[in-house]
């Protein structure tokens, strides 16, 4: 008998249930690694939970801690009251949209804000400007209003509205022009209160004069001397020759105060002849050419000579000989003689 097939057949079926045996163990050392793992997490889940539980009781008793403050410092007994106190449904509702409203607003309050930031490009408004801004901006909400107002009632009554509006226009324009007339009055008034506006008139007049006396001075010193006035309103000497320096008139020499006063006196004839009712048509000189030497003597003498004009004689009152040689028309006052008739004038032209 030939065993081989049987042996053959117990083979196949040994290596069917082997493979069949190690695909059990590869399924069960599967389910083994699954179960472990399963078996960790849920240890990590646990370990979580535990750490969970115990952050949750710290903080429900710090919360209970904070509860028990509250509650101490507000002014219910207990939470029973709380709780009644609690609003309705419908009122929170209605807080619940007021809250969400007011935000809105403020976002487009916030947006507003930035729009005038932008436009204001950092520039900043004094307090005096933002008070007019909000009177503005209070007086267009006024008018904004009326004009809704008067909108409304157009389609009534348009033509009644239209003869109105015209009348008032030419009240405001009187009531302006009233007003800004008050406001002139009101500001003359305050300037014409006491000697104040003649003062003023006053202190302009001289400095005026002090100019143009100054500039005659300057001429005649040779750009040494000017003329200002001090704080208390005299004239003060200003010596450009000696760097500037101030010093009273008092401390001038007699031909320098001869200058000076001649200086003022053609400015003041000048302002006269300028702004006089009446044109000054003469002006005269009496004595002190004496203190001059030559060469100041024939500068002040030319300078009289450009003053003189069609409109303006001068006359010149002196003992000094040198000056009848520059002179074209003289009267010369002959004195009585002895015995004879009394005093008499003679014309002597060049």
């Amino acid at each position: 008998m030939d065993w081989r097939p049987a042996a053959a057949g117990l083979l196949a079926d040994c290596e069917r249930q082997l493979r069949s045996l190690q695909a059990a163990l590869e399924s069960s050392r599967l389910s083994h690694r699954q179960a472990a793992e399963k078996a960790q997490h849920e240890l990590k889940e646990a370990a979580i939970a535990r750490q969970a539980a115990e952050s949750a009781r710290e903080h429900y008793t710090e919360a209970a801690a904070r509860w028990e403050e509250s509650l101490q410092s507000s002014p219910f007994a207990s939470a029973a009251e709380i709780e009644a106190a609690a609003l309705p449904p419908e009122e929170r509702t209605a807080a619940v949209l007021r809250v969400r409203s007011h935000r809105e607003e403020e976002a487009e309050v916030n947006l507003q804000l930035r729009s005038i930031a932008d436009k204001l490009q950092g520039e900043v408004l004094s307090d005096g400007e933002w008070q007019e801004s909000v009177a503005a901006l209070k007086q267009c909400k006024e008018d904004d209003e009326e004009s809704l107002r008067s909108r409304a009632r157009a389609e009534r009554d348009l033509e009644d509205l239209q003869q109105r509006h015209i009348r008032w226009m030419e009240l405001e324009e009187q009531r302006s022009r009233h007003a800004e007339q008050q406001d002139r009055l009101s500001k003359l008034q305050t300037v014409l209160r006491g000697n104040a506006f003649v003062e003023y008139i006053a202190e302009e007049q001289l400095m005026q004069v002090c100019q143009a006396a100054s500039q005659r001075l300057r001429f005649l010193s040779k750009q040494r001397y000017a003329l200002e006035v001090d704080s208390g309103g005299g004239f003060v000497i200003r010596d450009d020759g000696n760097g500037g320096v101030r010093r009273p008139v008092s401390t001038l020499s007699g031909g320098e105060t001869f200058l000076t006063s001649l200086s003022l006196a053609l400015a003041l004839s000048a302002q006269i002849q300028l702004r006089g009712q009446y044109p000054l048509q003469f002006f005269f000189l009496d004595e002190g050419f004496g203190t001059l030497d030559t060469e100041l003597l024939d500068t002040v003498i030319t300078s009289l000579e450009k003053l003189h004009n069609d409109q303006l004689s001068v006359g010149i009152i002196s003992h000094v000989p040198e000056l009848r040689a520059r002179l074209p028309r003289k009267l010369i006052v002959v004195p009585a003689e002895q015995g004879g008739g009394g005093s008499h004038i003679l014309l002597e032209k060049m």
